[in-house]
C-alpha cells in the first residue's frame, strides 16, 4: 500500500485508468503460506505414507484450503471510481458515491448509502485493525513531536526568541518534521482508510449515475472450503 494519500495537491481528479491501490497484509499472506505448506505436508505424509490416516490427510487438505481462501485470496482494491473488496467467500464492488462511511475500529468497515431501503455494512477482511500497531504508531508520533519541540526550543533559544522557546513548536525556526505528512506514521488500517477517503473525495460521479453496489458469492472459494470440511467430518465419522 502506498504510504501517502493519492490526492493531488492541486485538487485534480484521478484518472479512470489509474492503477488501483491493493491492500494486503504481510501477516495474512505469511499465515496463508504456512497453512498451505504445512497442510500439504500433512496431506502427503498421512495420505501417501505406508500407513494411511484419512483424518490426518483430510485435515491437511482443509488446512491448505483455509490458507488459500482465508490468507492468500482476500484483498481490497482502491480504484479511482470504486472500492473492490475480495473477502473469502464474497466479492463486493462499491462505487465511491455510494460509500457513506469508512472506519477502522475493531475491524475495517465500509457502510453504503441507503439502497433498496436500507444501508449495508461490509467488513474488509484484507485490512485488519491491529491495536499493537496503532499503539506503536502513536508512540512514534509522540516521540517525533517531542523531538521536534526540543529542536524548535533550541533553535528559538539560539536566535533569542524568548516566546518561541517558551511554547516550543510554535516559535521561530519551527522544524520541518512537524510539517511532514502525518499519514506516513499511521497504522496500516488507518493509512488505508485515509487513502480510500481521498479516493472517494476525488470521485466526481453523482450518486444517481453511480453503479449500484454489487455483491457476488465466490463459489470457487466456497465450494473447496465446503468440500474439504465435509471430508474432515466424514473421516472423523469413519466413512473411509
Amino acid at each position: 500500500m502506498r504510504l501517502k494519500s493519492p490526492a493531488p495537491a492541486d485538487g485534480a481528479t484521478a484518472s479512470p485508468v489509474e492503477k488501483p491501490t491493493s491492500y494486503r497484509t504481510v501477516g495474512s499472506l505469511g499465515t496463508g503460506v504456512l497453512l498451505v505448506v504445512f497442510g500439504g505436508i500433512f496431506l502427503l505424509a498421512f495420505g501417501l505414507g505406508s500407513e494411511k490416516h484419512p483424518v490426518g490427510s483430510t485435515i491437511g487438505l482443509f488446512m491448505m484450503v483455509c490458507g488459500a481462501v482465508g490468507g492468500l485470496y482476500p484483498a481490497a482494491f482502491s480504484h479511482p471510481d470504486r472500492l473492490a473488496i475480495r473477502n473469502p467467500f464474497r466479492r463486493v464492488d462499491i462505487s465511491w458515491p455510494r460509500v457513506e462511511t469508512l472506519s477502522a475500529r475493531l475491524s475495517t468497515v465500509v457502510e453504503t448509502v441507503a439502497e433498496e431501503g436500507k444501508p449495508h455494512k461490509f467488513t474488509i477482511w484484507a485490512i485488519p485493525v491491529s491495536m499493537h500497531e496503532r499503539r506503536k504508531s502513536d508512540r512514534a508520533i509522540t516521540k517525533k513531536v517531542r523531538t521536534a519541540r526540543a529542536e524548535s526550543a533550541k533553535q528559538a533559544a539560539g536566535a533569542g526568541d524568548i516566546a518561541g522557546s517558551t511554547i516550543g513548536a510554535a516559535g521561530y525556526g519551527r522544524p520541518k518534521t512537524l510539517r511532514d505528512d502525518p499519514v506516513e506514521t499511521l497504522a496500516f488500517a488507518d493509512q488505508a482508510v485515509v487513502e480510500m477517503r481521498d479516493r472517494k473525495r476525488m470521485c466526481t460521479t453523482s450518486v444517481e449515475k453511480a453503479a449500484p453496489t454489487k455483491v457476488t458469492w465466490t463459489w470457487y472459494t466456497l465450494a473447496p472450503f465446503g468440500v474439504s470440511l465435509a471430508l474432515v467430518v466424514a473421516a472423523i465419522a469413519g466413512a473411509f
